[in-house]
Order: C-alpha cells, then sequence, then structure tokens
C-alpha cells in the first residue's frame, strides 16, 4: 500500500501531479524539435523566395547552432541565478518573439539574427529542461520522464513538418507560405511559454539557495510518503556539504573533469553520428537518389517521433548503457548500407535511370538509422548529462557538454552539403558509420549505468574514487 501526502490520484506509484510537471517541463524539448524540423520542409521555400546558394542554405541552417552555443553558455548562469523554472520561462518567451519576427519575412540578414536568437532559446531550453526533469522526479522513474525531453523534440521536428507540407502544397507564392510557417512555430512555443507558469521550481535549486520549507513543499507534491521527503532532504544536504559557487574552477578538480570528458564525448558522438544531417537535409538526401514527395519530406521525422516512445520504457528497462550499445550498432550497419547504396547510385546521376535497388536500400537503412538514434543517443545522451554531475558544478557540466552538442551540430549542419558535393554522396555515411565504431568503444570504456540511483548517491561514488564506469552502482 502506497501511502499519500497529499492530494491527487497516483499513476503507477507515483502522484499523477509529477507526470503532469515532467510532461510541461518537456514542452520545452519542443522548441528544440521545432526549429530542427523547420529548414527540411522549408529549405525549397526560402530558397526560392531569398534566393538562397548552397552556402547560404547551410550558414542558415547552422546559424540556430551558434545561438544555442551562446544560449548554452549562458544557461548555467541564468539556472543558478534565476532558476530553472524561470529561464525556462525565459526560453519560451525569446523563442516566441523571434519566431513572430520572422514571420514579418525580413531582410536576410535580420532572418538570420532571429534563427540565431531562436537558437540562443533552445539553447536554453537543451540545457535547462534536462537539468529540471533530473532534479524533479523521483529516482525510480527519471530516465522515463527524462526521455520525454527527446520525445518533445521529436514531436516538435514531426509537427513543424506535417505543417510546413501542408502549407507548402497550399500556398505556392513563398511570402504566403513562409509567414504561416513562423506563425505555426510561434503558436507552439506560445502554448510552452504559457505552461510554463504552472511548474514548481527544482528542489534541489530550491536547497542549493537555502530556502528548505519551500523545498518541502514541493517534494511533498511529488512524493509518496514522509519517508521519502526525510530521505531525499537528507541526501540533499549530505551532497550540499561540500564547496557551493566554485564557478567554473570546478573544471580542475579531478573528479568533477572525469565526469565531464564523458558528457562532452556524449555529446560529440551524438552529433558526429550523422542524426542532424538527416533532421536538417533528409528531403535533399533523398533527392541526390530520385526520390520525391511525401517519403522524402515525412520518413524521417515519423520514423523518429514513433520510435522515440520505447525509449521511454526501454531506459528503465534495459539501462542507459545497453541502449546506447544497440543504437550505435544499428547506426554502424545502415550508415555502411546507405553509403553503399549511394556509390551504386553514383554522384550527379540521373534521377530517371536510378534503379529501385539502392532506392530501396537507401530508405530502409534510413529508417533503421532513425529507429537507431531514436531509442538510443537522442534520449539517452541528454539524460546521461544531466545525470552525472555533483550538485555543485551541476551548471558548469551541463553549460559546456550543451555547448559541445551545438558546436558539432553547426559544424555538421555547416559542412555537410558542401562534404557531399566535394567527396560524393557516399563519403559522408562511411564517415559517419566511422564514428559509431568509435563511439561503441567509448561507451564501452568510460560510461557508467545510471539507471535506478539517485543523483546524490552517484555524487558520493564520484567524490569517493569509483572508476567512470561503475559510478553507477548501489553503494
Amino acid at each position: 500500500m502506497v501511502e499519500e501526502t497529499g492530494d491527487g490520484a497516483q499513476v503507477g506509484g507515483y502522484k499523477t501531479i509529477v507526470f503532469v510537471i515532467c510532461s510541461v517541463a518537456a514542452l520545452g524539448g519542443l522548441l528544440f524539435g521545432l526549429d530542427q524540423g523547420f529548414i527540411a520542409n522549408s529549405l525549397e521555400t526560402l530558397t526560392e523566395h531569398y534566393d538562397l546558394t548552397v552556402q547560404d542554405k547551410e550558414s542558415y541552417s547552422a546559424i540556430l547552432a551558434t545561438g544555442g552555443i551562446f544560449g548554452a553558455l549562458l544557461s548555467g548562469v541564468f539556472a543558478r541565478l534565476l532558476g530553472r523554472k524561470k529561464s525556462l520561462l525565459l526560453a519560451g518567451f525569446i523563442f516566441t518573439a523571434a519566431s513572430l519576427y520572422s514571420a514579418l519575412l525580413p531582410n536576410l540578414f535580420i532572418l538570420s539574427a532571429c534563427r540565431f536568437a531562436l537558437g540562443f532559446g533552445v539553447g536554453m531550453a537543451s540545457f535547462v529542461v534536462p537539468l529540471y526533469l533530473s532534479e524533479t522526479a523521483p529516482a525510480a522513474i527519471r530516465g522515463s520522464m527524462g526521455t520525454l525531453f527527446q520525445l518533445m523534440i521529436t514531436i516538435g521536428i514531426f509537427l513543424i513538418s506535417v505543417t510546413n507540407v501542408f502549407i507548402a502544397r497550399a500556398f505556392v507564392d513563398p511570402a504566403t507560405a513562409l509567414p504561416l510557417m513562423f506563425l505555426t512555430i510561434t503558436l507552439f512555443a506560445a502554448l510552452m511559454f504559457g505552461g510554463g507558469f504552472i511548474l514548481p521550481e527544482s528542489p534541489r535549486w530550491l536547497m542549493l539557495k537555502g530556502r528548505k520549507e519551500k523545498t518541502i513543499e514541493v517534494l511533498r507534491k511529488t512524493l509518496n510518503t514522509q519517508e521519502e521527503i526525510d530521505t531525499e532532504i537528507r541526501e540533499i544536504e549530505e551532497a550540499l556539504h561540500g564547496p557551493q559557487g566554485v564557478g567554473f574552477g570546478i573544471v580542475f578538480r579531478g573528479y568533477f573533469f572525469k565526469v565531464l570528458l564523458v558528457g562532452v564525448l556524449l555529446q560529440m558522438f551524438q552529433q558526429l553520428v550523422g542524426i542532424n544531417v538527416m533532421i536538417y537535409y533528409a528531403p535533399t538526401i533523398f533527392g541526390y537518389a530520385g526520390m520525391k514527395g511525401i517519403i522524402a519530406m515525412m520518413t524521417v521525422p515519423t520514423v523518429n517521433m514513433l520510435c522515440t516512445i520505447p525509449a521511454i520504457f526501454l531506459v528503465e528497462k534495459w539501462g542507459r548503457k545497453k541502449l546506447l550499445y544497440v543504437g550505435a550498432v544499428a547506426m554502424f550497419v545502415t550508415m555502411v548500407a546507405a553509403g553503399l547504396a549511394f556509390q551504386a547510385i553514383g554522384t550527379g546521376a540521373d534521377a530517371a535511370i536510378i534503379g529501385n535497388a539502392p532506392k530501396t536500400i537507401l530508405l530502409l537503412a534510413v529508417i533503421v538509422y532513425i529507429f537507431g538514434f531514436a531509442v538510443s543517443w537522442g534520449p539517452v545522451v541528454w539524460l546521461v548529462c544531466s545525470e552525472i554531475f555533483p550538485l555543485e558544478g551541476r551548471e558548469v557540466g551541463m553549460t559546456i557538454t550543451t555547448m559541445v552538442n551545438w558546436t558539432f551540430a553547426g559544424l555538421v549542419m555547416a559542412n555537410a552539403l558542401t562534404f557531399m558535393e566535394t567527396f560524393g554522396n557516399a563519403s559522408i555515411f562511411f564517415l559517419f558509420s566511422g564514428f559509431c565504431i568509435v563511439a561503441i568503444l567509448f561507451v564501452n570504456r568510460l560510461v557508467p549505468e545510471t539507471r535506478g540511483i539517485t543523483l546524490e548517491e552517484m555524487e558520493f561514488n564520484l567524490k569517493d574514487g569509483a572508476r567512470l564506469r561503475d559510478l553507477g552502482k548501489q553503494r
């Protein structure tokens, strides 16, 4: 029998309010997904209206990542000073305002500045949402709740892809279609911004600021028994006995540098396995293979969304590390298959003479690749990075690792089409497959399993000198 300390129904032993709070917070991932998915099915319309070159397309796509780097850089400061909740609200406001101004179709320079601002807001969200979820959700379902962030990203990609396809077909004139595309983003962003007002503050941030009574009030909403509340408070207080407010100087402490290395490499490999090439340029890549229409436009966002759902359950059943293995192997095999398909097609081949076999192989490879990423490296990387850092340096660790993600995302987006143009369409898929192999070796040697352990227990293991891959073992 589960004892209750507050009002509200329960689902699977946890109060319904826990799932409501985590779902609303994860809407910040919607910001991420909306703009990731925006480019793929609006690039042709943007090109027609602004007369973009290949380099213009890459620059406009990649400037989101530049904004994301700066957003992530300052997010640690915002999250520490303002709190997790207000930082989420600020991200939602920036995103709403920038997308609304983009709908006015200013010149390309101003439009790019708006995209930079969108990136800034998304960079903040990509930092604060995993942090908030990891600090608010109970340990036993922290993984499932954390994967909601990635699920919301994929839902955002899917929603904006569907609406952009519909708008582009219903309104042929780019001057009409583009404002509607940007206003669609504005609507979704405004929903996230409004929903953020109902969230409580993170209990760990409240304790960090010495607001114990408010912390207990929040925990009464999310935990079932007084014993659970007392245990949570005790562990947070024990973790807070260490030095606080050390800033970026904590990077030079041995125990922190170890987990920072894990977080940096996780975020780096998440991008180097090629996901953003698929998200941003899938219609273009399918076009190189003579594949047009709804399949080229909607295969990636649809599969990405549907295949992220199993991760919510598997991340607690299988654990983080096993999912990373499965995903990396699936992506390696499918990237090799896609490269071989493009070798059979050849660079610059006439679409009319391309056979069905390489097209089918390419389509199946992309579908399985997206499945492999969606159940593993998509949600798990953000989740593990939100779990492994000690409380006094959590903002610093999340800041640096999120910046690394956006840096490598920008590098991939800014160079992918030119790389394919220079070295052949197959080359980039073989490159990504090589990174998948290195990622598998990295996971084996350094990544800990963090399932089912509290953040404080992991922190104690880290400071006691445990090996990186043993951080998640119960004391």
